[in-house]
């Protein structure tokens, strides 16, 4: 599958660029169990027997009937995670668990709602594009304190009582370059910088500006890896701020809704997310010895939530032969898509409930996580899941795969040209554990499915052009924490942080094809020889 000297070459796109070769990568037998009896559809895909476009679409309205983020416990949650049970039982699943427990929920008003935040600067308004994520309150008139711009390391005395500007990588770029700083202007690093943009295969590369590095082509309007207060947090606590006001390098309308992430405890730091406009304006204050009025009214109470587990019985479901697909995703975000990877999951299992449980070689076990944006996320609650209590959950399960972040759109923003998002998908990814053959499928069931601008990445291991393949983001991690052979698939996340993208952002059409890929994947796993597809 690596061999150059099958590669095709193409160039014209700003670099020369490797594509994977155009044969049939279908495996020989026995990369299979001995299984006669196994549906040829497990992996022939019949798209007569997938959810479809307007289907899909309805199970997205349904889920943002009620509007706002579903997060963990809150009405909408609520209503997301009934729908979803439906249409799992209505598909044959058995032996439903609820894993629940309380906790104590935070909550404000919700974009375009800012009645409940706000900022004034010396009496005057300044725009903000969202609140940050658990971090306390204001009492109702709002807290007033000088603005003072951080630096990590400055003394304490010169943020107590003040309310702190903190300015991302994003934000600082951007105000240097509007005022002509020269360090904006320094090259970029000499050559030998690693590059984490490889990959195992890349589909419509022609459609990239750089595909040896197609994840960069969105980073610029994402605000990933910089909206989370971090290591901004402990600093302006312990010297007494009474505030923080934190400013990326992107637009108002790429901004607004914004919700934190990583999503930090519950602390006592009211935070308010500025754009660049509003961030240029503030640090001008702060550096004229300006004071502004901080608002941030949000209550607290204690919610109920819940993981959910459930199985579509395979062959030997309920004997010591049983063997299980473990089906994996979180059910609480922002967005219409970032957390609707349990709608994928259920059009997964109703695909191959349409197979006869005999035909079906292994049982898929579902697992709806609750705990991605709750407070301290995962790690804060590792005591409460099931896991913990349970010790042999997973002791029949050979395989996991990871789904979220389905039908999501690349956005577009530049001179003259308001924020948008296209018709064109946003990069997603494909991840798959290091195994030549899962490799081979993952690739093969791409191109079956025609699936538009995905990469096959498999971290750890050389990609097509020699260089790393980049992390494990988000579900593929638990294949690998497990010790288990495993795929995974995510959108880039643009432009879906945000509690305003709403129904108006999915697209249907591009989440059947992402569904059927996936399904085709499953159905891999479910008749492979474990053995053959174990780690190298």
């Amino acid at each position: 599958m690596n061999d150059p000297g099958r590669r095709t070459f193409i160039k014209g796109l700003g670099a020369a660029v490797a594509l994977a070769p155009d044969v049939t990568l279908r495996p020989a037998r026995s990369a299979y169990a001995a299984d006669e009896a196994a549906s040829p559809h497990l992996t022939r895909i019949r798209r007569d027997w997938l959810i479809t476009p307007d289907e899909a679409r309805a199970w997205h309205a349904a889920k943002d009937a009620l509007g706002g983020p579903t997060l963990a416990g809150s009405p909408s949650w609520r209503n997301f995670l009934e729908l979803t049970e439906r249409e799992l039982r209505a598909s044959g699943v058995v032996d439903v668990i609820r894993n629940p427990w309380t906790y104590t929920r935070w909550t404000t008003t919700e974009w375009p709602d800012d009645s409940h935040w706000s900022l004034h600067v010396e009496g005057h308004k300044v725009r903000v594009a969202s609140y940050g994520g658990n971090s306390g309150s204001t009492p109702e008139a709002g807290l007033n304190g000088g603005l003072v711009l951080y630096q990590p390391g400055m003394p304490a005395e010169a943020l107590r009582g003040k309310i702190a500007i903190v300015l991302k990588p994003s934000a600082q770029a951007a105000l240097a370059a509007a005022e002509r700083d020269p360090v904006s202007q320094a090259p970029a690093p000499a050559g030998g910088a690693v590059r984490t943009g490889d990959y195992e295969y890349l589909s419509d590369v022609e459609t990239f500006p750089d595909p040896l590095i197609p994840r960069l082509e969105g980073s610029r309007l994402s605000p990933f890896g910089q909206m989370g207060l971090g290591e901004d947090l402990e600093p302006l606590t312990r010297a007494g701020s009474i505030g923080a006001l934190i400013v990326l390098g992107l637009s108002y309308d790429a901004l607004a809704g914004l919700y934190t992430f990583p999503v930090p405890a519950l602390h006592q730091l009211p935070t308010l997310y500025l754009d660049i406009e509003s961030g240029a304006r503030v640090v001008e204050a702060a550096r004229a010895g300006q004071r502004a009025t901080l608002r941030l009214i949000a209550t607290t109470e204690e919610a109920e939530t819940y993981q959910l587990f459930a199985f579509l019985p395979g062959r030997h479901y309920g004997s010591p032969e049983d063997r299980r697909i473990l089906l994996l995703t979180h059910t609480d975000g922002p967005s219409i898509s970032q957390e609707n990877g349990a709608l994928g999951i259920a059009a997964l299992v109703r695909y191959f409930s349409r197979i006869p449980q005999a035909q079906r070689p292994r049982t898929l076990m579902v697992f709806l996580d609750c705990r991605h944006y709750m407070p301290g996320m995962e790690r804060a609650f590792a005591a409460q899941d099931l896991a913990a209590r349970r010790p042999d959950l997973y002791q029949q399960v050979i395989a996991a795969i990871g789904i979220e972040h389905l039908g999501q759109m690349q956005p577009e923003e530049g001179p003259g040209l308001p924020y948008h998002l296209t018709d064109t998908p946003d990069l997603s990814t494909v991840w798959v554990t290091n195994n030549d053959q899962l490799i081979a499928w993952a690739v093969q069931a791409v191109k079956d499915n025609a699936l538009r601008r995905v990469q096959v990445q498999c971290p750890g291991r050389p990609g097509l052009h020699g260089g790393e393949q980049g992390p494990w983001y988000g579900l593929g991690q638990i294949a690998r924490r497990l010790g288990l052979p495993g795929v995974s698939t995510m959108g880039s996340m643009t432009a879906y942080w945000t509690t305003r993208a709403r129904l108006a952002t999915f697209d249907a059409p591009h989440f059947v094809d992402q569904v059927a890929t996936m399904c085709q994947l499953c159905g891999e796993l479910m008749r492979a020889d474990v053995d053959e597809i174990r780690s190298v």
